[in-house]
């Protein structure tokens, strides 16, 4: 089969299943694999398990160090919440200052909106 048609059918077969996921949104890894014969929707269904196991074992470990922390030492948490938008035009000290209050913000049902 041509390489023209094989990208064609893999690029379909993927927007179908990642109708959600723009192209030029894949991180090189992936692109890599498909470079070396791996079909692009397994290429990225590997990225994706990978994604939430990384994520899932630093939520986990997160809780863990929660457990045994013995509270905040600089007192309670403010009660702002940000949206994304907010925490995207934020510099890099205010994302440090207002860090706990950006992780209770996207856990919250307004921050992705």
């Amino acid at each position: 089969m041509p390489e023209n048609d094989r990208a064609e059918i893999e690029i379909a077969e993927f927007t179908e299943l990642y109708p959600d996921t723009e192209l030029d949104s894949i991180p090189i890894t992936v692109w890599e694999k498909v470079k070396a014969g791996t079909k692009l929707s397994d290429a990225y269904s590997e990225y994706e398990k990978n994604r939430k196991r990384r994520y899932d074992d630093a939520e986990k470990k997160n809780t863990e160090n929660a457990e045994q922390s013995s509270g905040r030492i600089s007192g309670a948490s403010k009660k702002a919440i940000f949206t994304a938008k907010e925490v995207a035009a934020m510099s890099k000290n205010e994302v440090a200052a207002n860090y706990d209050d950006i992780l209770y913000s996207m856990k919250s049902k307004g921050f992705y909106n």
